[in-house]
């Protein structure tokens, strides 16, 4: 039932303070309810807690089924653990500065339609100019729904500039999710049309392309967003909302097996007793064996650190024409890595994990620096959403997504986090304040 407005302190009305002589007063709107930035579970450091568990289950994965050589665990498995630690504690320094800073008056921030209009279009040719092989054969989803092939790598191919705005639907799905969220601007029907096609979109390219991360990105930026001035009105819906990680690994676990199971399932299907076992061991070595690829790397290649930024700014390589320079003026680290992974371990799980490359590539203290400036920086940005920022509410989503996939690759040294932040950049820019509406049913869930 929905709490009385004579509530407990955190659920109750927050009036304005007391007029005080010779000040000037306005009186902000009436907010009722609970933030939903204070679920335990958007806290980055609780979020470094599971990590750091998950880093440790390492230690019981057995290696030997899956690769031929295991460097867990060791000193360098120790040294990850070490950056994990470090990232942290750049968290809680940040939070800690800002922890006792007077929260100023929230404040929403309106996207103009235009530049919305442009997000989605960019998006949608994108795709269409990637994917046009599926018009013209549409026959080949069939052949993936009915296990014949994996995926369409090898008749599709990227088009470095244009399938990289892709990701322009990332920066949608923010700039909905804040705007939705805050009642910054009625949402036009239009808008709500695009998200849906930016949604099936990211589904189609997580079956088509075997990459879940678009669909996993879009869902976790848009629902960060909106986070960030959802308010929750009901006691009991509040302790349903912090077990969600209770739930969430279940979910992830059985989306998961349906995408493995058109994707690789027909050539294990021997080898197993079912696919629910089979996606588990699958789901545990993706990202285990990208620490032990990582840390390989190190072991077996002494040719580091390079300090050539291949890793720390992976996105600058990936650049048409400035990428081709850099390769062609300290050359290819990749090539390094690629017969590593064709020697020492198993190519098919090809991940690096997000600490170890850092380490090949500016070494020991380098990298220690740069986790304690990454942590700090996510420290910051989670302080600036919580305050409703525009730059908090844009940029952390980006800092949530470094911290999901860190144990299987630097989010934020990618060229998807790039290609990301040039629209967000711009949305920051253009975008102009609104003050939020009082929180009341919405029309529609989305």
């Amino acid at each position: 039932m929905r709490l009385p407005r004579a509530a407990t302190a955190p659920w109750a009305p927050q009036r304005a303070e007391p007029y005080a002589p010779g000040a000037a007063w306005v009186a902000p709107p009436l907010v009722i309810g609970r933030p939903a930035s204070e679920l335990w579970w958007m806290n980055p450091l609780a979020c470094m807690a599971i990590i750091g568990l998950v880093y440790a289950s390492f230690m019981a994965f057995d290696f030997s089924r899956v690769v031929p050589h295991a460097y867990i665990p060791g000193w360098h498995y120790a040294w990850g653990g070490a950056l994990l630690a470090a990232l942290a504690l750049g968290m809680a320094a940040a939070m800690a500065l800002r922890r006792d800073t007077p929260a100023p008056p929230a404040l929403a921030f309106e996207v103009p339609k235009w530049l919305m209009a442009g997000l989605f279009a960019c998006t949608l040719v994108a795709y269409a100019l990637w994917f046009q092989v599926l018009l013209t054969n549409p026959g080949l989803v069939t052949e993936i729904v009915a296990g014949e092939r994996s995926n369409i790598r090898d008749v599709a191919t990227t088009m470095p500039g244009i399938t990289t705005m892709t990701q322009f639907s990332v920066a949608y799905v923010i700039a909905y999710g804040a705007m939705r969220g805050s009642g910054a601007r009625p949402i036009a029907r239009w808008e709500q049309a695009a998200l849906f096609g930016v949604f099936a979109l990211g589904a189609v390219r997580a079956v088509v392309w075997s990459e879940r991360l678009a669909l996993i990105e879009l869902v976790v930026c848009y629902a960060t967003a909106r986070l960030a001035y959802t308010r929750v009105l009901r006691e009991r819906t509040w302790s349903l909302a912090t077990a969600i990680p209770l739930v969430a690994p279940l979910v992830l676990y059985v989306i998961f097996t349906g995408t493995e199971y058109f994707r690789s399932w027909h050539y294990f299907v021997n080898d197993y007793d079912s696919v629910w076992e089979f996606a588990f061991e699958r789901l545990m070595t993706y990202y285990a064996t990208a620490s032990n690829n990582g840390i390989g790397l190190l072991v077996e290649d002494r040719q580091w650190p390079q300090y050539t930024g291949r890793y720390v700014a992976e996105w600058l390589y990936l650049m048409p024409v400035v990428g081709e320079a850099l390769t062609e003026s300290v050359g290819d680290l990749q090539k390094q890595y690629f017969y590593f992974l064709s020697r020492f371990a198993r190519p098919e799980f090809n991940s690096p994990s997000g600490l170890f490359p850092i380490v090949y590539d500016i070494g020991y203290a380098g990298s220690m620096l740069y986790f304690l400036a990454e942590g700090a920086l996510v420290g910051m940005l989670w302080n600036a959403w919580r305050r409703q920022s525009r730059a908090g509410v844009l940029f952390f989503p980006m800092a949530v997504m470094f911290l999901l996939e860190l144990l299987r690759f630097n989010y934020l040294a990618s060229s998807r986090f790039f290609a990301a932040t040039v629209p967000l950049l711009l949305i920051w820019i253009v975008s102009r304040p609104a003050v939020p509406t009082t929180p009341r049913p919405a029309p529609t869930p989305w």
